[in-house]
């Protein structure tokens, strides 16, 4: 869009160095009519101060005709100012497109044409091809050679236009699927975002307001308990400090190490609840990124086995095959059905970090024999 507003621009100041090139050769030769050459580069100049790319059809339409016909009627008196039916030719190949502009570039051939042979005429001076000994007295041959002269410089014009107006397209679709990409990298930073958010504190939050709905409702009626609901809320808002804290840690971290985190989280898993927590850990050093989304995937995924799953007994493993990194984690819980099933935001994280990775989830459950996740990921 840039370039179709600097076209009028461009246009313009080749228009007026054409000018001052021509007025200074035709001024300096003798034998034109001082007159016609005067008035023949007064409209254009004038031309050259408009360009209707967004005026009607017709107003474009007879612009290029107005020029044109400047310019072959100075020819018709001698003034040669050829060069500028080119600038016509470019100016409607952008102003009526190009189908418009190759049929005017033909029906002005023949006037064109036309008038260099009356020219050649006047002047009885023979032109100088000796090649095919060419001159103005075998009018056919003579309308043939500059007919010739004159489409191959309208196809050059054509075409560097053409080529102009692909480029600018081309330009034009990279600027709009850049402004794709960063709509979508903003939507995704926000997904994400979302997803940090919900694993870091979405479960901590829900025992916070629990707990402090507990004291709420105790308060007047045991004071003792609602004490104790409070106390557990202020850990919990402590633990919320430290989640965040140790969350933006990990991310800067360039020595993560996946296996101990992911034991550690396991163990406390063991240590905080009634779950027989078993695992099997071994797995490769990998990328920070990778490894930390592995991390808060399958932190997720014990989030909620712990919640909503019911179990007593959990099994982990985290190892590389062939086919990459395999994840399994398997409890014993009440299980659901996945046909009737909606994912909530937890099991929905789990998915799009999966397809973060690359990697492929499955989902094994039914109703009170419990849940099985397997996940591949590409190394």
């Amino acid at each position: 869009m840039v370039f179709l507003r600097s076209l009028p621009q461009f246009f313009r100041s080749c228009e007026w160095i054409f000018l001052i090139a021509h007025l200074g050769m035709l001024l300096s030769t003798s034998g034109h009519n001082l007159a016609i050459v005067l008035f023949s580069c007064s409209i254009l100049f004038l031309l050259s101060l408009m360009f209707p790319l967004h005026r009607p059809q017709w107003q474009r339409l007879s612009y290029i005709v107005l020029g044109t016909i400047t310019v072959l009627g100075a020819g018709l008196f001698g003034v040669n100012l050829g060069l500028f039916l080119q600038v016509y030719a470019a100016k409607s190949y952008f102003l009526l497109g190009r189908r418009t502009a190759i049929a005017l570039a033909v029906l002005t051939a023949i006037p064109w044409a036309l008038t260099e042979y009356i020219k050649e005429s006047r002047s009885e001076r023979v032109m100088q091809v000796d090649s095919i000994g060419l001159d103005s007295n075998d009018p056919i041959r003579f309308a043939i050679f500059t007919v010739a002269i004159y489409a191959a410089a309208s196809f050059f014009t054509l075409m560097l236009s053409h080529m102009i107006v692909m480029q600018q397209k081309k330009d034009q679709q990279i600027e709009e699927l850049s402004e794709q990409v960063e709509s979508l990298a903003a939507t995704l930073e926000r997904t994400r975002i979302a997803r940090e958010i919900h694993d870091s504190l979405g479960h901590t939050l829900t025992d916070l307001d629990t707990q402090l709905a507990v004291a709420q409702t105790l308060r007047s009626h045991n004071l003792t308990q609602a004490f104790q609901a409070v106390d557990i809320a202020k850990q919990l808002a402590r633990q919320c400090i430290e989640e965040v804290s140790q969350a933006i840690s990990r991310m800067r971290e360039s020595d993560f190490d996946l296996n101990q985190a992911l034991i550690a989280l396991l163990e406390q898993l063991r240590q905080t609840s009634s779950l027989k927590v078993e695992w099997k850990v071994d797995l490769p050093t990998l990328p920070i990124y990778q490894s930390y989304q592995i991390y808060c995937l399958v932190k997720e995924a014990l989030m909620n086995v712990q919640k909503h799953a019911k179990a007593s007994h959990i099994q982990f493993s985290a190892h590389q095959t062939d086919q990459g990194i395999t994840i399994a984690l398997i409890d014993d819980g009440i299980g659901f059905d996945k046909n009737t099933f909606t994912p909530g935001f937890g099991l929905q994280g789990m998915m799009e970090r999966v397809q973060l990775l690359s990697g492929q989830f499955e989902l094994q459950t039914e109703p009170n024999k419990g849940t099985q996740i397997y996940i591949t990921l590409p190394l």
